[in-house]
């Protein structure tokens, strides 16, 4: 009896270790052998950061294919009795290699190069703005160019987001030119569907008495209001103040800069 269980069970073992391997390949190693993971190929997203960027330390301004677009657009908006204001940014740890004041000055000049092929160079005025840090600005391209067309002629500028209208030697009655009537009736349009406030102060020369200068310049902010609502803006969005003759933008000796003192000064807000 020992004999063949002796016998038998190298046999049973020899089964099933044969059994065991053939599992073993059906179930474990042709999949090991035959799965092969497909790594995908995926190309890198091309990062577009606007139309019109800058690099670090450099005042050359670089377009992209978003650029045709972006003037189109600009150049959509061009009317007669208007400047295109471009200002261009910078930042305080920049080194300007330039011979501009700051590096910012530089790059708007170099956007007015750019459209001076549609729009004239005497149309065009640049400044710069200080802009706070941004991530990765040293490595990566950023915008913050602003472009802005502004009203600009002997009877209304438009200034810092301010717009100035101007008025005759003591009088509350605002100087009648096209220019001023539609400008107010854009700005009336503008006001639809929001809720926008108009903030108007006057202002005058230093002829005259102080005082009659004060209630003169606020006359002059009510002849504006008055027309404002006429438009169709209601009264309550719009406040009225006066500073008289008390923060001139022109000099008071001669009448050119006299002229510039006689005015409201109107701010959307």
């Amino acid at each position: 009896m020992n004999k063949i269980l002796a016998f038998l069970l190298p046999i049973i073992f020899i089964i099933l270790t044969w059994f065991g391997w053939n599992w073993y390949k059906q179930n474990v190693a042709c999949c090991n052998e035959t799965k092969t993971e497909v790594k995908k190929t995926i190309a890198p997203e091309v990062v577009k950061y606007g139309p019109l960027v800058y690099n670090w330390d450099s005042d050359e301004a670089i377009t992209n294919d978003l650029w045709p677009d972006k003037k189109k657009e600009i150049q959509s908006a061009d009317a007669e009795g208007k400047i295109l204001q471009i200002v261009g940014p910078y930042f305080k740890d920049e080194v300007n290699s330039t011979s501009y004041e700051n590096i910012g000055l530089a790059r708007a000049d170099a956007v007015r190069k750019i459209l001076s092929d549609s729009i004239p160079m005497e149309r065009m005025e640049i400044d710069s703005k200080l802009i706070n840090p941004i991530n990765d600005m040293k490595t990566k391209p950023f915008g913050g160019t602003v472009l802005n067309w502004a009203v600009r002629n002997e009877n209304i500028q438009e200034v810092d987001n301010k717009a100035l209208i101007y008025f005759p030697y003591n009088s509350t009655k605002k100087l009648e030119n096209a220019n001023i009537n539609n400008y107010l009736a854009s700005v009336a349009e503008n006001l639809k569907g929001n809720e926008k406030t108009v903030a108007l102060s006057g202002h005058t020369d230093n002829k005259g008495n102080p005082a009659y200068n004060k209630k003169l310049a606020l006359s002059r902010t009510k002849t504006i209001k008055a027309i404002l609502v006429k438009l169709g803006v209601a009264a309550d969005r719009i406040s009225t103040t006066s500073f008289g003759e008390e923060k001139p933008i022109g000099t008071n000796d001669t009448d050119e800069g006299r002229q510039r003192n006689r005015r409201v000064e109107l701010e959307i807000q």
